[in-house]
């Protein structure tokens, strides 16, 4: 898969990305961030993550149990203790009249789009081609994926916090979440679609963006993602106006309790990212260090 473009990086509620473009933010590095000051009773922590990742490279060290332990609160970008989350997610993934997308693609395309689909799934783009071109980029994903044993950080921090008997809630619904990207062109989305499938790129994309993530190096995650375009054209769409939506609904949680805010990585850093966003609302963040 090629995993600079815009759909697939995006659709595991935007995986494993920062963006740096500050140089206040020269040396910090790290992962897991502190939330302290503008009246806080109580501490808060900030944690990026990648929303899938093998199971021998998960990255989870006595800090980030500790945080996570010394909170009162969890709080995703979804609430995945929702018992109606799966059905939701089923709901939003169907295009509009269950239109299907094969009738849009060039014969090639759908040729290609069903050899990859049948031989990975079972099932045909004229079965498939009724789902939304994002859900089948993440299907598609799923195989770029080189491992079978796969971990989720938030199903990991949702076992800890229920097991802790914590508070767990959502920063967006699904519909709002998985609605974003009816504000991006189906053609675009298609078209990235079967990009990945024809360069076949995304294993070695994957390893080499897991591999900078795990140094907890943010510049280089950076450098990884700076070139590409397609995201850039649409990172207020997928970034900035969430960040910003988020800030308010955090201002309140966090005066209610100490929380432990896991979000996907690429949501922290830049002038727009929620790190730089805490800090213009008066709170002070600082890096916990590895």
């Amino acid at each position: 898969m090629d995993m600079k473009s815009l759909t697939h990086k995006t659709y595991f509620f935007l995986l494993i990305f920062f963006f740096m473009g500050f140089t206040s933010f020269a040396q910090e590095t790290s992962l897991l961030w502190k939330i302290s000051g503008n009246g806080l009773s109580k501490e808060s922590y900030l944690f990026g993550t990648i929303h899938i990742i093998c199971a021998e490279d998960f990255l989870m060290d006595s800090r980030i149990e500790a945080a996570l332990a010394h909170s009162e609160g969890l709080l995703l970008e979804l609430d995945l203790s929702d018992p109606q989350m799966a059905m939701k997610m089923q709901q939003q993934s169907l295009n509009e009249g269950m239109k299907n997308i094969q009738s849009e693609l060039t014969k090639e395309d759908t040729e290609l789009l069903d050899r990859f689909f049948t031989e990975n799934y079972g099932a045909g783009i004229a079965q498939l081609g009724i789902l939304k071109p994002f859900v089948l980029s993440s299907m598609a994903l799923l195989k770029s994926i080189p491992c079978e044993d796969v971990k989720s950080y938030e199903t990991f921090f949702m076992e800890k916090a229920k097991a802790q008997t914590k508070s767990i809630e959502g920063l967006e619904t699904v519909e709002l979440q998985m609605g974003i990207f009816d504000q991006i062109p189906a053609a675009v989305q298609m078209e990235e679609l079967v990009k990945m499938i024809k360069e076949e790129s995304g294993a070695d994309e994957f390893r080499k963006l897991v591999s900078t993530y795990l140094t907890e190096d943010i510049h280089g995650l950076f450098d990884v993602m700076k070139a590409d375009g397609m995201m850039n054209n649409y990172r207020n769409i997928l970034l900035d106006n969430r960040n910003k939506n988020w800030i308010p609904i955090l201002q309140e949680k966090l005066k209610q309790k100490s929380q432990f805010i896991a979000v996907g990585g690429g949501h922290l850093g830049g002038e727009m990212g929620v790190v730089e966003l805490l800090r213009k609302a008066g709170f002070t963040v600082t890096p916990i260090l590895p």
